[in-house]
């Protein structure tokens, strides 16, 4: 495309880079997408049954809770396998609900997509741009758009009302509007740097058609808002009816309307979040065009002039800062003086993302579903699907901000806060799960230390997820730079990622609920405090699964085998071309701490593992003969992660894996996959110990001194 004002130099578009992945703006909606599906767990059951026209149904609720007062309590209740009690629910009309609401969803999106994408275009003041009345502006508008093959039935309009510096692009398919204001076409008829913001600011809008996010948009935000108005306030109608017309309603009506705000609060922070990124790839798109930021810059300055003064310190400020849609024009600036903004997602896409996945879990994963399940709703609701999609946004994220890494080592922001993001989004979204008000209420004993336990044992669980999917991504960023189709390279390596994950899922999902349910089966378990409950039957999970030496073995083929193929396909590809980038050196850590937290995993490792098993009356793995192989692994795979320059959590299992082999398999027990799997367990553990002790200085490497000058005279 080239594009030229009145008296200005025309401005050539540099050919754009090669599309390695799927865009951030696509991989943000998708997200969006999940999120918006997941949140339909608030319907659950209450909605679902009344939709699919189950009126006068024996209420599930109040059912359980007489059954559990006449088996004498929680306890006895559960041990009595209440779905076979008169609560199996076999006949409710959950699943036809659930499958009813898709449909509402489906059809009104589309409705809402078809009908309602042009509401901007018929505003008051809003007219199509006459070509005779505006020569100039005409050109100039067509000039811009002739490069861009997306803009070719895309209608230009004006706003005579506004008169900021402002674009809007909307309309369906076909119906393409590009709105500008009377404040901004003004910039025409100012000097150069007037003329170059306006310039930038109409390229803006039309790098939202090129970067294909308009429709995106309209569907997704055609569905979010379709969830609000006949999902989520529905439901929290019915609520505060409940709270405030029926009897007793205080206890389980207001949490539910409280759970139900909540939610919304989260939804539509994302899609704050996720809006901005849209921004963002649009101003790069600008920038990549025009060959420079400062008509852009020019732009927001204008544009923040027109606006106003500051934001107001309010509760309505506040809240209108945490859900707007666009960036405000520093984080804009910043963006473009740094394009890491562009390839690394912050904390609150990674919250997003956490929160998402218990509440795609808890319909099938709660104690009440586990009542439920006659029901058949785990037949409807699809967990499974949308665990797979956040997985591979998960993952795309990360390759995304690794390949940014490859090239900006230096610069790149810390990996930590996403890390965090999703750990806390997953607590946040068991905290706000329906079950969680509905398990207190139904259930009467239900400890809230062993509930949070377990939410917090599933957090870290995807906590360590994601720091191996950056370490993943790190393994494969140069593979896929170098890669003829990259994006072939990368989907296969994330559906073998993804599809382990969804099949391990309902595993590490229904921890929390079984912990929940062992302290009434249980009398050992019912005794400790809730977090020790929790790791104890988290280990005991875990060792249940090491009976099976071929599930450690595809554990550990994905946990090692998929990077370290990675970093073979890398080297082999690095090896046709010249890398500019060298792999980045980094100390040792000190040999004395790390020899003392080696020598603290060896003398901790025996007795914590001996009362575990006394805790779950499986003595015989506390002897000798079982634990010292263990403990030998676990100190060495310690000692080689700690000492390790880089990667040290893979030395730490590898080593621990190899010691392990040799110690294990001459005994010819039945039991060595189960050594093996605590052992690495054990050095994971050590070297996540090892983590906390900083590395020494990295002195520069001794370069050999220059001899004697032998021509000297």
């Amino acid at each position: 495309m080239t594009a030229t004002g009145s008296g200005a130099s025309p401005l050539e578009t540099v050919p754009p880079p090669r599309r390695l992945l799927p865009s951030g703006t696509l991989v943000a909606f998708v997200l969006l997408i999940c999120a918006v599906l997941s949140f339909l767990s608030v319907l659950h059951p209450g909605y679902a049954d009344f939709i699919a026209g189950d009126r006068v149904a024996l209420d599930l609720n109040d059912c359980v809770r007489k059954a559990v007062r006449e088996a004498g309590g929680t306890g006895d209740f559960m041990r009595s396998h209440p779905g076979r009690q008169q609560c199996d629910s076999g006949d409710d009309r959950t699943s036809q609900g659930i499958l009813v609401s898709y449909v509402i969803l489906a059809v009104a999106t589309a409705w809402h997509y078809r009908f309602r994408s042009a509401r901007r275009g018929r505003r008051r003041g809003v007219r199509p741009l006459d070509a005779a009345r505006f020569p100039a502006l005409h050109a100039e508008t067509a000039r811009l758009a002739a490069g861009v093959e997306q803009v070719r039935e895309a209608t230009f309009l004006v706003d005579f009302l506004d008169a900021g510096v402002n674009g809007v692009t909307f309309g369906r398919a076909g119906h393409r509007r590009i709105i500008l204001s009377r404040g901004l076409i003004r910039l025409l008829d100012g000097d150069t740097s007037d003329r170059a913001a306006f310039r930038a600011v109409v390229l803006h809008e039309l790098a939202h058609l090129r970067n294909r996010d308009v429709d995106i948009t309209l569907v997704t935000l055609g569905l979010l808002r379709c969830y609000f108005v006949l999902m989520l306030f529905p439901r929290m109608f019915g609520d505060l009816v409940g709270l405030l017309f029926l009897p007793g309603g205080t206890s389980y009506s207001g949490l539910a309307l409280f759970d139900s705000a909540a939610v919304g609060a989260v939804l539509l922070a994302a899609r704050s979040v996720i809006l901005r990124t849209r921004e963002f790839r649009a101003d790069a798109r600008v920038v990549e065009w025009m060959g420079t930021a400062q008509p852009l810059l020019h732009a927001f300055d204008l544009a923040s002039a027109a606006s106003g003064g500051r934001p107001r310190r309010s509760v309505r400020g506040w809240w209108a800062k945490i859900t707007r849609t666009h960036p405000t024009f520093a984080q804009r600036r910043a963006c473009l003086a740094d394009q890491a903004l562009l390839m690394h997602q912050g904390f609150g896409f990674a919250f997003v993302i956490g929160f998402c996945l218990p509440a795609a879990w808890d319909p099938v994963s709660s104690v009440t579903a586990q009542v439920r399940q006659g029901g058949g709703i785990s037949g409807w609701w699809p967990p499974g699907l949308i665990t797979l999609l956040l997985v591979l946004v998960l993952l795309l994220t990360a390759v995304r901000a690794s390949l940014h890494r490859l090239g900006h080592r230096a610069g790149a922001p810390s990996p930590v806060p996403f890390r965090l993001g999703v750990g806390l989004g997953v607590l946040a979204g068991f905290a706000l799960a329906p079950s969680a008000v509905v398990d207190h209420l139904l259930l009467p004993g239900v400890r809230l230390s062993s509930q949070a336990s377990g939410w917090l044992v599933v957090a870290l669980l995807a906590l360590l997820f994601t720091m191996w999917c950056q370490y993943l991504g790190d393994s494969w960023a140069r593979a896929v730079d170098l890669a003829r189709r990259p994006f072939a390279t990368l989907a296969g390596v994330g559906l073998v990622v993804a599809g382990a994950v969804v099949a391990e899922a309902g595993t590490v999902f229904g921890l929390q609920w079984q912990t929940e349910v062992g302290q009434f089966m249980d009398e050992r378990l019912a005794a400790l405090p809730g977090p020790l409950h929790a790791a104890v039957w988290t280990q005991y999970v875990y060792m249940t699964r090491l009976l099976s030496p071929w599930w450690l073995l595809t554990l550990l083929a994905v946990l090692l085998g998929v990077p370290l193929a990675g970093a073979i396909r890398g080297r082999r590809l690095a090896g046709y071309v010249v890398v500019q980038d060298p792999p980045e050196r980094q100390a040792r850590r000190a040999l004395v701490p790390v020899l003392g937290a080696t020598a603290l995993t060896a003398v901790l490792l025996p007795p914590a593992y001996t009362w575990w098993a006394h805790q779950r009356g499986l003595d015989v793995l506390a002897s000798p003969y079982f634990l010292n192989p263990i403990t030998v692994a676990a100190a060495a795979g310690t000692l080689a992660g700690g000492l390790a320059r880089t990667r040290g959590m893979v030395w730490a299992v590898a080593t621990s894996l190899a010691a392990g082999l040799l110690l294990s398999l001459p005994m010819r027990t039945g039991l060595w996959s189960s050594q093996l799997g605590v052992g690495i367990e054990g050095a994971v553990l050590g070297t996540l110990l090892t983590s906390a002790i900083p590395r020494g200085r990295l002195l520069p490497r001794r370069t050999a001194a220059p001899g004697p000058d032998l021509t000297a005279p």
